[in-house]
């Protein structure tokens, strides 16, 4: 039976209507989903707790290991013994670089010894040596008194000689008495001046009035101070022979101290590298720990990291525990461009630079790595 043409137009009303307000419900369905979603990943931030993971290794030594008294899975305490390794190598060289610092010492002592003895020799010359002078002075001024004696005689015996008042004999006598008081008076002031090298003539005029040689300065003794006092280098030397020795012997007790890794903290033994009598290299890992420190990472935008301010408590949930947590920010910064939120143009916003916040969370009874932690803004 045929539809008349105005219940046909009803019914299409009917439809189109229906469709209308089922296409609206739809787009308001999903844009209220669509922006409780985008609304709530705004309000809340999540990551995934971590523990820091420490590499214990032999610092500057190496050797073969043994000792290994943990395993892996094993929870240590700070301080607990890791690894050690052989060291006999280092015990030898420790106690070869005592004996040359022992051995240097005795150089030392023997040599300001030396120097103690020479100084003391120059003094008892020096007070020698004035003596000589003093003596040699005496000797000088009795020549000179001889010296005048017998000019005087053999002046005279030239006045008597030609008049024939004096025998040939002792002419000659008197003229022979008169060179050989020259002469000692010559070999006199020799020994003079060769005891007084160095002195200065005032120091020469003073001996000559006083007949003292009290305070000269005499070459003789002054090449022996110097060389005494030149000594001293081989003091300074040996003082910095001593000092270097000290240093390396220092750094092999540093490197005593190193044969065994203990641990830093308290954590649990992840990963053991070596079995005993394997042999370790200098600086290389040895064992890998999982620290009781944990973190977890949260990216939140540039309108929201005024909120998290290095050293500042953030209140934290664990979904798993059902429970609140204190968590610490340790540290704020701008994340890798990798992370940085590309939001589409066509709704008029421009790309976002995220910034990553680290939060540190103390342990907690049933909180262990991998557990997702929020942070609600």
């Amino acid at each position: 039976m045929a539809i008349p043409q105005k219940q046909k137009r009803d019914i299409l009303r009917t439809i189109g209507g229906f469709a209308a307000a089922g296409i609206l419900a739809a787009g308001l369905i999903f844009l209220g989903n669509r922006n409780d979603a985008v609304s709530e990943a705004e309000r809340l931030k999540a990551g995934i707790l971590t523990a820091h993971e420490v590499k214990a290794a032999f610092q500057s030594v190496g050797g073969r290991l043994v000792e290994r008294p943990v395993t892996e899975g094993q929870h240590v305490r700070a301080g607990d013994l890791l690894l050690g390794i052989d060291g006999t190598d280092v015990r030898i060289s420790i106690e070869a670089q005592e004996a040359a610092i022992r051995q240097i010492d005795a150089q030392t002592a023997l040599e300001r010894e030396g120097i103690d003895l020479a100084l003391r020799e120059a003094e008892t010359t020096e007070r020698t040596l004035w003596r000589q002078i003093e003596e040699a002075e005496a000797s000088r001024k009795a020549a000179a008194a001889s010296l005048e004696s017998a000019k005087a005689d053999w002046t005279r015996a030239q006045n008597l000689y030609p008049k024939g008042a004096m025998a040939q004999s002792a002419y000659d006598q008197a003229k022979a008495a008169w060179i050989a008081a020259r002469e000692a008076l010559a070999i006199s002031e020799h020994t003079v001046k060769r005891l007084s090298i160095g002195a200065s003539a005032q120091e020469v005029e003073q001996l000559r009035k006083t007949g003292s040689a009290e305070g000269m300065h005499l070459e003789t003794v002054e090449i022996a101070r110097r060389a005494a006092r030149n000594r001293q280098h081989n003091l300074e030397n040996f003082a910095a022979t001593r000092a270097s020795l000290s240093a390396e012997l220092e750094q092999l007790r540093v490197n005593e101290t190193r044969l065994r890794i203990h641990a830093p903290e308290n954590a649990k033994v992840l990963e053991v590298l070596y079995e005993k009598g394997e042999l370790i290299g200098p600086n290389s890992p040895a064992v890998l720990l999982e620290s009781e420190r944990h973190y977890f990472d949260i990216y939140v935008s540039e309108k929201d990291i005024a909120r998290f301010s290095e050293g500042s408590s953030v209140k934290c949930f664990s979904p798993a525990l059902e429970r609140e947590i204190e968590g610490v920010v340790a540290l704020a910064e701008a994340a890798p461009d990798f992370a940085s939120l590309r939001m589409v143009r066509e709704r008029g916003q421009a790309d976002l630079t995220l910034f990553r916040v680290r939060i540190d969370v103390p342990p907690s009874e049933g909180l262990i790595p991998g557990m997702t932690l929020e942070v609600r803004l």
